[in-house]
């Protein structure tokens, strides 16, 4: 067997099975990677849009909402707004907002595990108008703005 392995031929052969191997498993890797999906992944093209940016209703005074478009992960899209306002820094920005809305109907949402409202600042909070949540964030989105919201389907993600 030993004397098998040093001629050349045999050599030659042997690397030739491994090579057709290698080429024959990455193929079938290959083939198998543009199949299905692993079950419980949905596309995002299935996940429902983002909620528009009108459901925000007109900006509060002093702050502008620019839409940043529709973004998906795999099972939800969102939709992230900058918050531009020459007159409030990013927490102002986001409570100016939250006042608008909560004057406009919406509901507070609390973190988890708080029970008191006046124990949480209103921009740790989330508000929702029953089929939408608006999440503020006290740090700008873009170079030009002051700080931003994301919106998102209340309902649990598909």
């Amino acid at each position: 067997m030993m004397a098998l392995l040093r001629s050349r031929r045999a050599m030659l052969i042997l690397v030739g099975l491994v090579t057709v191997g290698l080429v024959s498993t990455m193929a079938v890797g290959l083939v198998n990677g543009w199949g299905a999906q692993p079950s419980g992944q949905e596309p995002a093209a299935q996940a429902e849009p983002a909620p528009d940016l009108s459901v925000l209703g007109d900006a509060p005074d002093g702050v502008e909402y620019t839409d940043l478009g529709q973004q998906c992960d795999v099972s939800e899209c969102y939709r992230p707004v900058a918050l531009t306002s020459d007159s409030a820094e990013g927490e102002q920005a986001v409570e100016a907002v939250y006042n608008h809305l909560l004057d406009a109907g919406w509901g507070r949402m609390l973190p988890q595990g708080a029970t008191d409202p006046e124990d949480v600042p209103l921009t740790d909070s989330a508000l929702t108008d029953g089929s939408v949540i608006v999440q503020g964030s006290a740090q700008p989105y873009t170079e030009d703005s002051t700080a931003g919201l994301i919106l998102a389907h209340a309902g649990a993600p598909a």
